[in-house]
């Protein structure tokens, strides 16, 4: 059993707790307003870890990390960013899933010192995403282009966002503004968030909207990435993004009540999906597409698509630190040899995957 400490306690944060705290860790986590939100409203009874009402800086402050085997960063980007470097040069063990824009390995050397270990951005995308291009990588020869889509939406539209988000809305308002970081012509450059904007049939869902956003990571400073191209994409509802736009143009655009319209309710279906297409110089292009279904209490799923996708690898990369296979600062990209397993756990609560050569 291990003692594990969780900066944050969200929508996904407290799925990650929980499995962690129902596998026979100590869990405890230092979180603010847990219980105004709903999903957590609905569960908080049969939880099975701690909650400390405070705010993360203020605890750190009189924390002793080195009682703790491994400390969980699951605040909004721009928090857990800040949090980083203490946690670092204290030698702990992190599992993190801030997405910021600035990367951890900003203090590699530190960790050298200190003796921390991290890995970082482990989630569905970047996370499971970056691990499925450098499996490929691996596999074949040269790979020519990689674009990635990737999003989290409810099941139907409606007539006003047709969304709703499964972790910080604030991190997906920095989402639609931050320009996009890709690689083009085997060069790297930066191009506005929101631009190649197409519709594309998404699986079984029909007609959704794909446009470039900032979700490549370490995916563009990875040396073994041998890949002319790379890309990723936001995918929404068709309407969605024209409506931020809009409102953007006219100076009506407003980030508090956009939290409040894009909410999670306990009261919608939804689904996490996500497709990678993958072309060589010569050779098939490869097709991965991941479809994560919700909450379905009839079939045992008790938990919102976004939390068991962005929570099952994360779970995987916290077993990863805890058995010592993780040392520095590492991305997903560089332990890529658990891509089966957590393929294994997702479709074992439900969700369809499927690799595809494309003729």
């Amino acid at each position: 059993m291990a003692r594990i400490l969780s900066y944050g306690a969200g929508l996904v944060g407290s799925f990650i707790c929980d499995e962690l705290a129902k596998s026979g860790h100590d869990v405890t986590a230092i979180a603010l307003n847990h219980q105004d939100v709903p999903m957590l409203e609905k569960v908080r009874n049969d939880l099975s870890f701690s909650i400390i009402e405070q705010d993360a800086i203020s605890h750190l402050a009189d924390c002793d990390l080195s009682e703790y085997d491994l400390i969980l960063n699951l605040l909004p980007g721009r928090i857990g960013d800040s949090i980083r470097e203490i946690l670092i040069s204290n030698g702990a063990k992190v599992c993190d899933l801030a997405f910021s824009d600035n990367s951890p390995d900003r203090f590699s050397e530190l960790a050298k010192q200190s003796g921390a270990s991290m890995i970082h951005d482990c989630g569905i995308a970047p996370g499971v995403s970056n691990m499925v291009v450098m499996s490929e990588q691996n596999r074949l020869p040269t790979l020519k282009s990689v674009k990635i889509r990737v999003g989290g939406n409810p099941l139907h539209q409606d007539s006003d966002w047709s969304y709703c988000a499964p972790f910080s809305p604030t991190d997906v308002i920095e989402e639609y503004t931050r320009p996009a970081r890709i690689r083009t012509g085997g060069k790297e450059k930066e191009v506005p968030a929101i631009s190649d904007r197409h519709i594309f049939i998404a699986g079984n869902h029909s007609e959704m909207e794909a446009f470039l956003t900032d979700g490549l990571r370490s995916l563009l400073t990875n040396p073994d990435l041998t890949c002319e191209s790379l890309s990723e994409y936001t995918v929404r509802w068709p309407g969605h993004i024209e409506k931020f736009l809009d409102l953007r143009s006219s100076g009506a655009l407003d980030e508090q009540t956009l939290v409040q319209q894009w909410a999670y309710t306990t009261d919608r279906s939804e689904f996490t999906y996500m497709d990678i297409t993958i072309t060589q110089n010569n050779g098939p292009a490869i097709h991965w597409e991941f479809d994560i279904p919700g909450i379905d209490e009839s079939k045992g799923r008790f938990w919102p698509s976004m939390a068991v996708a962005t929570g099952i690898p994360f779970l995987v990369a916290c077993e990863a630190l805890l058995n010592d296979r993780i040392q520095g600062i590492q991305s997903p990209d560089n332990y890529y040899s658990d891509l089966d397993e957590i393929v294994n756990r997702l479709q074992s609560l439900g969700a369809e995957i499927t690799r595809t050569e494309l003729k």
